[in-house]
């Protein structure tokens, strides 16, 4: 997963020219096993000279040698909370996780950096391609909506992608005991998502059109899923929170599901 991580990431740095790179990583090991300790004594070298040992020769496999932008961080304790207060007090502009598919604990992992991390970041299935041609932005019209389009907009300019924003219809049952016929009622609530759009654009300062789709009575994470895989889209754009998500500690519903570890299109959650 590391080589496939380090690709991906060298593909956005291509396009976005990163300043400055730090690769993370975290020793899982309380204590050293007699046998680790040993091989450790022989080389005269610590756990930690060893693992950026290994990571600095993927850097130079993948990079090529000699650049001077990439530095490596090994965190020395499995402590995740740690972890969190040092990535949080770097200031990152963004954070790449690599997300391997079926792997046990690893949708529990994402699920509580996405939570506790300050900054934005990108979770990269290992079956993601490390291209961005068409990018997918969830609208649902809270407060976030103009920051996430705005930054989807930038994104999409900067590497010519296809932009597409999608919101999500839901018809629920309270509607039926006023309206007749579920076409009607998608064409009130199109026709109200189309209104407050042309409102965002505005905001956003983009000229791209809005896609509608129904959710059919399933979660709207996997919807929009469903949707962007359809589009063949290689990155959905989303905020941490959506309309009813109000608690610090709270990531939204949505985010939740499009992290969850049998998707395999990167996300980027913004902040």
């Amino acid at each position: 997963m590391d080589e496939l991580l380090l690709k991906f990431i060298k593909g956005y740095d291509k396009l976005f020219d990163f300043e400055e790179l730090y690769l993370v990583h975290q020793i899982e090991v309380e204590a050293l096993s007699p046998e680790l300790k040993e091989m450790l004594d022989e080389k005269n070298q610590t756990l930690e000279g060893l693992i950026e040992e290994d990571i600095q020769s993927k850097i130079d496999e993948v990079f090529g040698p000699g650049k001077s932008t990439i530095k490596t961080y090994i965190h020395p304790r499995p402590d995740f909370s740690e972890l969190v207060q040092w990535l949080n007090k770097q200031k990152f502009d963004l954070v790449f996780l690599g997300k391997k598919k079926g792997l046990e604990g690893s949708g529990i992992f994402s699920s509580k950096l996405v939570r506790l991390l300050r900054t934005n970041l990108i979770l990269v299935p290992e079956t993601a391609r490390a291209t961005i041609t068409d990018v997918v932005v969830p609208i649902d019209f809270s407060d976030y909506s103009p920051k996430v389009l705005q930054s989807a907009e930038f994104i999409a300019q900067k590497t010519d992608a296809k932009l597409t924003p999608l919101h999500v219809l839901k018809i629920g049952i309270h509607y039926f005991p006023f309206v007749a016929g579920e076409s009607q009622i998608q064409k009130s609530l199109e026709k109200e998502a189309r209104s407050k759009f042309e409102k965002l654009k505005k905001k956003a300062k983009t000229d791209r059109e809005l896609l509608t789709i129904r959710s059919f009575g399933k979660p709207i994470g996997n919807a929009i899923y469903n949707k962007a895989r359809e589009l063949n889209s290689d990155l959905i754009i989303i905020s941490k929170k959506g309309k009813s998500d109000d608690e610090d500690l709270l990531i939204g519903s949505v985010a939740e599901n499009l992290i969850a570890n049998d998707k395999d299109i990167s996300v980027m959650i913004l902040q």
